[in-house]
């Protein structure tokens, strides 16, 4: 029976470089159209959710005008 070989691993962490990732900067209004549409998606599926926490289909246009204008705002493809 053969021996694994286990992969050595660095004495020294601290001589290792670390490589640094950009944030990307942040923008509110497409993460908040995001979020709606992915709600909207979600209880739009989902009758027994929406009928829980009361919203209606009335509701979900209005939140996806808001969502469109939003979206605009912020210069995402729609």
């Amino acid at each position: 029976m053969e021996l694994a070989k286990l992969p050595q691993l660095p004495l020294h962490t601290s001589q290792q470089k670390g490589t640094r990732t950009t944030r990307r900067k942040s923008n509110g209004a497409a993460t908040a159209a995001l979020l709606i549409q992915m709600a909207s998606e979600i209880l739009t599926a989902s009758p027994t959710l929406r009928k829980k926490i009361n919203i209606t289909l009335t509701d979900l246009a209005a939140a996806d005008k808001v969502r469109k204008e939003l979206a605009k705002k912020s210069h995402l493809l729609i």
